[in-house]
């Protein structure tokens, strides 16, 4: 069934607040990101939390699915309430190998070499009454080619040159005793599956080309979270504080004159390459220090993880995250506790947060020896 909109809306409303404040009610500014974005899958940028609305289209999709693989079933008669952006969507992904015809809609389904006679005559069908052509079946219309009879005779020039096209195109068509077979075409094995038709609903979107390397990588589900928010500028800096006219230090926390931006912060700063540094030189990584050109910390982490041996990615992977988390730790410190910005400080941070990590079970960042050669080689 079709759930109404209010519905679907006072739902978000809820998860939106028990993600961004953990409570039923939040105010818009506690939103860091759009909800249209949080709900799209991990790889294009959102979190992965269900859109409901496109849920419920891909659950209505397996509907018209099994009407047609599967006419059988008790309630494939009873008219059942389908949006009309789904009939379209399955119309577009689907299309059958005819067999005998029985199962398939002359007018309607994609059936002659994966197009529909809407695609190939427009001009004829649209001279087609709609309950003929949303009944008609292949069989049916092949049968002394009846499917002629369907058509109002007031075609025009354009109109007449499909029909003889059309004509032709039908002429070789044979059909056999078979079932028809319908495909859908978003799986490698032609069958649908509503997982599938989600995805699909998300085509046109940008593909976040971090997620591997952030979600699939060890680390507290905050520490990513933070990444995930710092990789799409959404972080509380100064330049975001001061587009909404909010209180925010002048430059740098960092004790230089730059704008604090999350991007600037994290690789940007040289209190930030110093760090760097600092944990990348000790195991021979110290060529890998983002410098003065490395401005989007997306972007170097995606060149570190190229110039990283196979085996080594997701130790360096959890190791980089860490870092950015600790960066971003020390500079509430430093704003909210009047602490001084020191990199030894933020190093002893790195390795004793690391220890943690590596007990809580992260064997690969483990592997790296990281703590031995960072504790013994680490600035004061």
């Amino acid at each position: 069934m079709n759930v109404p909109k209010w519905v679907i809306s006072a739902i978000d409303k809820i998860r939106r607040g028990f993600l961004w404040k953990g409570r039923k009610d939040v105010k818009g500014g506690h939103c860091l990101v759009a909800w249209d974005k949080v709900t799209r899958p991990l790889d294009l940028g959102g979190l992965g939390i269900p859109n409901l609305i496109y849920k419920s289209w891909a659950l209505q999709a397996k509907w018209l699915w099994l009407i047609k693989t599967d006419p059988n079933r008790p309630w494939s008669g009873l008219g059942l309430p389908v949006q009309s952006q789904v009939r379209k969507l399955v119309a577009s992904s689907m299309y059958t190998n005819v067999g005998n015809g029985k199962n398939t809609l002359f007018w309607r389904d994609r059936w002659i070499n994966g197009c529909s006679i809407a695609e190939l005559a427009p001009e004829v069908i649209s001279k087609v009454d709609k309950k003929v052509a949303s009944t008609r079946t292949v069989h049916q219309a092949l049968e002394g080619m009846s499917w002629v009879r369907d058509i109002k005779p007031t075609l025009s020039l354009v109109g007449i040159q499909q029909y003889l096209t059309l004509w032709d195109t039908l002429g070789e068509i044979v059909l056999i005793l078979q079932e028809d077979h319908h495909v859908w075409r978003f799986e490698s094995s032609g069958l649908f599956s509503s997982r599938s038709c989600y995805k699909v609903l998300f085509v046109g979107s940008i593909t976040f080309e971090p997620w591997k390397r952030l979600w699939k990588s060890w680390a507290p589900p905050k520490c990513k979270t933070f990444l995930w928010l710092a990789m799409q500028n959404k972080c509380w800096t100064a330049v975001r504080l001061q587009k909404r006219g909010l209180p925010h230090p002048e430059a740098c926390p960092f004790r230089e004159q730059e704008q604090e931006t999350v991007q600037h912060l994290l690789t940007g700063c040289v209190f930030a390459r110093q760090f760097w540094h600092s944990i990348l030189s000790p195991f021979g990584m110290g060529h890998l220090t983002p410098g003065p050109e490395d401005t989007n910390f997306a972007d170097w982490w995606g060149l570190v993880t190229i110039q990283v041996h196979r085996s080594k990615r997701k130790g360096v992977n959890s190791a980089i995250i860490l870092g950015a988390w600790c960066l971003w730790l020390h500079r509430n410190r430093v704003i909210f506790d009047g602490d001084l910005p020191t990199i030894g400080k933020v190093h002893r941070s790195f390795v004793d947060e690391l220890s943690l990590w590596v007990l809580a079970g992260a064997k690969h960042l483990g592997s790296l020896g990281l703590a031995a050669a960072l504790g013994a080689a680490g600035p004061t």
